[in-house]
Formats: C-alpha cells, sequence, structure tokens
C-alpha cells in the first residue's frame, strides 16, 4: 500500500510540470437547415402540424431577420420573414401602422405548414380572441410535391417557392370562424384526419393560449422597423 501512494505521489510530480495536450480542433457548423432539431415543445402526436406546436417552434430560438417584400396573392402589403434554427415564420401583414387582421405563416422543414388568421373591427393587437369575428387556422402537411423548404433561403427564395406550393394544390386540413360563421374540415387525401385535426386544434382556436398573443406583440413590435414602404 506505501509502494502504490509513493508511485502515485512520483506520477504526480511527474506530471504537475507538463504542459496539457491541446485542445482537439473545434467541429464546423453544419450548415443551418441540416443542423439538428432539439425538441423541446409540446408532444408531436399527429401528422399534422399542430398550431401550438408551431408556435413553440417559433418561440424556441431568436428569431433572425431574413428579409421584407412582395408575397405571392397579397397586392400593395408586404410581408417580413423571420428564422431561427427550427422554422422560418412570416407576418403577413408586415406594416408600420397596424391593420384590423393579422396572419402569421410557420414553415417547418419536417412538420409542414401551418397558417393563423384574425380579424377584428380594431386593431388585433389591442383585443382579446372575443373581439375577433375571423380566426381561422390551417396546416399543411410536406409535401414531395414541391422541393424541401430550406431554412437558408432569402424572403424573395421563399416567397418563390410558397408561389409553386399553393399551384400545387397539397391537401390540408382547416378549422375555426369566419365571419362568425364555424368552419373546418380536411381536403382530398387527409379527408380521414377531419376529426384528429379538430380534436387537437379546436381547444387553440376556442381560447388561444398566450404564445399567441405573445406572437402578435412580437411582430408587431418588429414591424415598424422591419416593414418596406407599401406597394403603389
Amino acid at each position: 500500500m506505501r509502494l502504490l501512494a509513493i508511485m502515485c505521489v512520483l506520477v504526480v510530480g511527474c506530471y504537475r510540470d507538463a504542459k496539457p495536450p491541446p485542445p482537439p480542433p473545434a467541429e464546423p457548423h453544419p450548415p443551418l437547415e441540416n443542423r439538428p432539431t432539439v425538441d423541446n415543445g409540446p408532444r408531436r402526436d399527429s401528422k399534422l402540424y399542430a398550431l401550438d406546436e408551431a408556435l413553440a417552434d417559433v418561440f424556441s430560438g431568436p428569431l433572425e431577420h431574413i428579409g421584407s417584400g412582395p408575397w405571392f396573392g397579397l397586392f400593395r402589403i408586404n410581408v417580413c420573414a423571420y428564422r431561427n434554427e427550427r422554422v422560418i415564420v412570416v407576418n403577413i401583414y408586415c406594416t408600420v401602422r397596424e391593420m384590423k387582421a393579422f396572419s402569421i405563416v410557420v414553415f417547418s422543414r419536417t412538420r409542414g405548414r401551418v397558417v393563423i388568421y384574425a380579424e377584428a373591427d380594431a386593431p388585433i393587437s389591442t383585443l382579446a380572441k372575443a373581439d375577433y369575428f375571423t380566426f381561422k387556422a390551417e396546416s399543411e402537411p410536406v409535401s414531395d410535391k414541391v422541393a424541401p423548404l430550406s431554412l437558408a433561403w432569402t424572403q424573395a427564395e421563399l416567397s418563390a417557392w410558397d408561389e409553386k406550393r399553393y399551384h400545387s394544390w397539397i391537401p390540408a386540413c382547416y378549422g375555426g370562424v369566419e365571419l362568425r360563421k364555424p368552419q373546418g374540415g380536411c381536403l382530398q387525401a387527409l379527408a380521414s384526419h377531419a376529426d384528429a385535426w379538430k380534436q387537437r386544434n379546436q381547444p387553440f382556436l376556442d381560447e388561444p393560449p398566450e404564445d399567441w398573443y405573445r406572437v402578435i406583440r412580437e411582430m408587431r413590435a418588429r414591424a415598424p422597423q422591419d416593414a418596406k414602404p407599401v406597394r403603389p
């Protein structure tokens, strides 16, 4: 035992003045769209992107402004697009002066696309859901009818891709109220998912969580700085 102790002392003494080995070289970061996703959000138990899942992804990391500009199907008004390491989110009505409608589109490479839209008689950020006359949403899965989404795209590239997606007629599920009239269902190949989609998302549409009001506040706070002038 004493011999072992002496050997330990000698070994420590031999290494006391030795320089530590150099650290291993840092691994390069993978491309933005290929970085692994750490899922800290709600349980993903459906084929279709749920509304609360989409908002959880929006708030999963800081949002970087990609750019602002035209959007297919939207006249005179420009959008503002942002990304983090999980999704791209588009503020559809990105204007200096707030409108009476608010909508976001969330794009995920693995989960698909979610659109949430609200409209009322006053600026949306000043109201609660009970004051909306329209509050509806749509979920669309990833489809091989269009090229895979890239988180590295510019706003213009994203807009061009979304126009192609629109013309591809990808089936979707939707629900909510429009002009206070209930609507809902799933189209084409997703028809059998109607009940599951409604069960999963109706609580959000009936009583949206704090994340909904938070995304309105944050998009509105950024809009005056990121918005482009209204197009003629």
